[in-house]
């Protein structure tokens, strides 16, 4: 008790040295830092590598001694401890009482897994050898629905990190994988309007429908379900037990209601209850993912992530890409007081990463109640955002450089592309990627710079008030292959995982999302028999609400 009472008193003071730093570096602007004597070391030692990537962060309102300070800050805090918890199938979820094994479901079968987690990583590559059986038989046409037809379209049916990580993946991928005879369809808003054309234009007999639900028991999901057999089961003329053993596969981690509802056991895959939906991509929810991109392309994806968990358990901190990110995350959020972040992909394929960081990040870190049930006393996970960056760049970009608001920001560039396309095609295509490029690298330096960027000979002819000390990260990808999105994705969840360590928070559940669907359950309910909205406890406005919806 002594040594965990030292411990936490070592953070505290290197918490008091940080905030110290922070005042002083809010007197300085990145044209400052960016300029001088130091600047071209400074550069040097704040820009960093894994493999191929160049990770930029020397427009940082940070200092080489700043991230020492972080570093030293993490390790009092156990980060080295935590991560080993983590990799061990510990219960890293006390709330839950579970571990967080989104890393075993990528474990590869030629390395020995983590001691303590060696069962989850079995079960993992287990379901995984199941997946690619189902995987290869839609994907060779030997998948028959009710009529005999082969399969031609999958309907992805999920919500959360069950849609968000497949449809990301799916999309990035378009461009150099571009699929099969089987097209894949992502089903993801409970107001059926994605579900609506695909009933319009698809064929029913040959549709798969592929429900990925850890819970089995989502409202959302379940009501796309619920319409979805009831457009197979009358357009084909059979009964729902038949579409369902037929032209259904489940993904779950309970397999007990997938038997209940009527799926066969072989068309059943599970995954542990220790996997949250936001770091569930790995697991058979990734199913549809690898049915459009095959398998191979998918153990790709897996292979990536795993070099990340590689480089983020053996890499030095300061080093650490992972950990680089939740540092300067921590520092920007937490010491300088800036509220939002935003994601800026200078690529299309990438147009979901915002919405799939979005989920990651403020779901896992959006807390202000730490592991020791106290109140959290500084800023934990800013508010996350973005879009592509060349849209954003006719959007809310004048707000970044010219708004009263401080924010901070991730830029992502993909230095090769475009080598598979045709000889006519191929010159053009690379002229619009260098332009894309260009203003990447110029985005990310007026977000530093402000008025400082503005070129000597047209400063007397451009408006002022870029005001510029926009911190902000840039990261260079070679390639837009499965192993680097996989990678990429791996980064973010171990940042998350690094700051929850900082801040003292869970990361692994989510119960403030809990309470808005059982008030939905009641409204819902009132809606539907039509009853009076104020014999429920509803507050004056949601009965006229609810009333004015039901006269």
């Amino acid at each position: 008790m002594e040594s965990l009472a030292a411990f936490r008193g070592q953070a505290a003071y290197i918490q008091k040295q940080l905030a110290q730093h922070a005042s002083q570096l809010r007197e300085v602007d990145l044209a400052d830092l960016l300029d001088g004597n130091s600047a071209s070391q400074r550069t040097q030692d704040l820009v960093f590598r894994f493999g191929s990537w160049v990770m930029d962060l020397s427009k940082q309102r940070w200092q080489p001694q700043t991230l020492a300070l972080l570093a030293d800050w993490a390790d009092t805090r156990g980060l080295a401890q935590q991560r080993n918890r983590l990799f061990s199938a510990a219960i890293v979820n006390p709330s839950e009482k579970r571990p967080a094994l989104h890393v075993s479901l990528r474990w590869p079968q030629d390395r020995p897994a983590p001691q303590g987690s060696e069962d989850e990583v079995a079960f993992a590559q287990q379901q995984r050898e199941r997946m690619a059986t189902l995987v290869k038989k839609v994907r060779r046409g030997a998948w028959h629905g009710v009529t005999g037809q082969p399969i031609t379209d999958v309907i992805h049916i999920g919500v959360g990190g069950s849609d968000l990580g497949p449809r990301l993946i799916s999309e990035a991928l378009q461009e150099t994988h571009p699929g099969g005879d089987v097209a894949v369809h992502f089903v993801s808003t409970m107001d059926a309007s994605q579900l609506i054309p695909l009933m319009q234009h698809l064929d029913p007999a040959s549709t798969l429908l592929v429900l990925a639900s850890k819970s089995f028991t989502t409202a959302d999901t379940q009501f796309n379900l619920n319409t979805a057999l009831t457009w197979l089961e009358s357009s084909l003329d059979v009964s729902r037990q038949q579409v369902c053993e037929q032209q259904m596969i489940g993904v779950s981690a309970k397999p007990q209601k997938m038997t209940e509802f009527g799926i066969p056991e072989d068309h059943q895959l599970a995954f542990a209850e220790g996997v949250g939906g936001r770091f569930s991509l790995w697991s058979p929810i990734g199913i549809s993912l690898a049915i459009r991109i095959g398998m191979p392309a998918f153990e790709e994806l897996l292979a990536g992530a795993h070099a990340m968990d590689r480089h983020f358990l053996d890499a030095p901190t300061t080093e650490n890409l992972p950990a680089l990110l939740a540092l300067v995350g921590a520092w920007n959020t937490q010491f300088l007081g800036i509220p939002t972040h935003a994601v800026l992909p200078y690529d299309g394929r990438l147009a979901s990463l915002p919405d799939f960081l979005q989920q990651l990040e403020m779901e896992s870190n959006g807390k202000s109640v730490g592991l020791d049930g106290e109140g959290v006393g500084h800023a934990t996970c800013p508010i996350l955002w973005g879009d592509v960056g060349p849209n954003g760049q006719h959007a809310f970009y004048q707000l970044l450089h010219q708004g009263t608001h401080t924010v901070s920001a991730d830029f992502l560039a993909v230095r090769r592309r475009h080598a598979q396309a045709a000889p006519a095609l191929k010159e053009s295509l690379q002229a619009q990627q260098r332009l894309t490029l260009a203003n990447c690298l110029a985005q990310a330096r007026l977000m530093a710079l402000g008025d400082d960027a503005i070129p000597g000979d047209l400063k007397d002819h451009m408006a002022r008030g870029y005001r510029g000390n926009q911190p902000n990260t840039l990261l260079l990808i070679e390639e837009l292959t499965p192993w680097n999105l996989g990678a990429l994705l791996a980064m973010y969840e171990h940042k998350v995982f690094v700051q929850s360590v900082l801040w003292g928070l869970n990361p692994f559940d989510q119960p403030g999302v809990e309470l808005g669907k059982l008030l939905a359950q009641g409204i819902y309910q009132t809606l539907t028999e039509a009853q009076d909205a104020s014999d429920r406890g509803n507050d004056p406005s949601t009965a006229f609400l609810i009333s004015t919806l039901t006269s």
